[in-house]
């Protein structure tokens, strides 16, 4: 099995540039004509959609911390075109029946161009539909089921989807035992998540002595982890958040529980290590970054990261956060429109990010196949597994 990793070199070569001025002259696609020349002196303004409150709250506090670092760059480099960059954030709780009313928000308000957001896939799925409708752009850049740009032209995701990274999970987990024990979120991201993992396992031939769906928002883990016990499995899997995935690593090593634990890449957080603390020790996972990359744009944005907020290590969705606003940022400088900005990303060519290098959007408005890392957690903190 090969675990894919980024070419570091080719990674080096693309640093993401400082100016927004600079951000806004891509390889190839819409070009800064008359719509990005824009005469206005108005605020350009994109929406938040975030959990600020509730179970996932700690999510939307990673997203502002990446998106206030990018909003005070864009700002202190002379916004967009010389326009200051607004943002409305939106309380959600990442709750499906909270997102649609957000939505509608956004897209009644003629001065938000774009929405950023929401956290996960339930919560972004359930307001696709009303921007759609309303031709409004939702960068869904923490959402990654295969189904997420499904509604239209207006939906573009930024994290991989899980047609892609869930076989390479099966993979990797198949290298650290022949028989597996799995836990995955009782939800549509986990089922989908679940089905191609579980897809993949079968073609390589990978024994599954034990799965369960269980409710993320559960406290105790331990029926189900003496259970999966007793069928005497080699590796865990998680397909689970950084919280609950936490809670479960935590509570098997309690009941002495052993075997190597491996998590999909949403667990690549530093919540993690500090929910599971001790217990995280070994715990592997694949990202699709890491802070020892040396390409020049990762190394200064974890510096810019460390020193605006005191952190070693920026979280995946800070990370993830960051990119989304640069991206959206970058395709208002090409016309600062609603139907400019759609365009400009369906169009546009080696757009750069801190996470992936330069992206392209495929013809369903997606990162595709981007490469990961192994990682694992040594002395309290994710490095490159061996």
């Amino acid at each position: 099995m090969t675990i894919l990793r980024k070419s570091l070199a080719v990674l080096g070569a693309t640093a993401l540039v400082a100016g927004l001025a600079a951000c806004s002259t891509p390889t190839s696609g819409p070009g800064t004509g008359a719509g990005a020349e824009s005469a206005s002196t108005e605020p350009i303004r994109f929406g938040v959609a975030l959990p600020q409150t509730g179970n996932n709250a700690q999510y939307g506090e990673y997203f502002t911390q990446g998106f206030e670092l990018a909003l005070k760059q864009l700002n202190d480099e002379g916004g967009i075109n010389g326009r200051a960059v607004e943002l409305q954030y939106e309380d959600t709780q990442a709750d499906p029946a909270q997102a649609p009313a957000v939505a509608q928000k956004f897209v009644d308000d003629p001065t938000i161009l774009a929405s950023l957001g929401d956290f996960g896939t339930p919560a972004s799925a359930a307001a696709s539909p009303i921007y759609q409708a309303g031709g409004l752009v939702q960068f869904a850049f923490s959402a990654s089921a295969s189904t997420v740009t499904d509604p239209g032209d207006f939906v573009f995701a930024t994290w991989v989807s899980q047609q892609f990274e869930a076989p390479r999970l099966a993979d990797f987990a198949a290298t650290k035992g022949s028989k597996q024990a799995v836990f995955f979120h009782d939800t549509d991201w986990g089922a989908d998540t679940h089905g191609f993992f579980a897809d993949r396992s079968e073609e390589i031939g990978q024994g599954t002595v034990y799965e369960t769906a269980y409710d993320p928002k559960s406290t105790d883990f331990r029926p189900l982890l003496l259970t999966a016990a007793a069928a005497n499995p080699e590796v865990i899997v998680l397909i689970s958040y950084a919280a609950d995935g936490a809670l479960i690593t935590s509570q098997a090593r309690e009941l002495g529980i052993d075997v190597p634990i491996v998590g999909i890449s949403s667990n690549y957080n530093q919540q993690f290590i500090e929910l599971a603390g001790p217990a995280a020790e070994g715990f592997e996972t694949l990202s699709y970054f890491t802070p020892s990359n040396p390409d020049p744009s990762v190394q200064q944005f974890v510096s810019d990261f460390s020193a605006e907020y005191d952190v070693a290590t920026p979280s995946d969705y800070a990370i993830r956060a960051y990119d989304a606003l640069k991206i959206v940022a970058w395709a208002a400088a090409q016309d600062p429109s609603r139907d400019g900005i759609r365009t400009a990303l369906a169009t546009g060519t080696d757009i750069p990010t801190i996470l992936y290098g330069p992206i392209t959007f495929s013809e369903n408005r997606r990162v595709t196949d981007a490469e990961q890392f192994a990682l694992v957690v040594k002395d309290g903190e994710f490095v490159l597994a061996e």
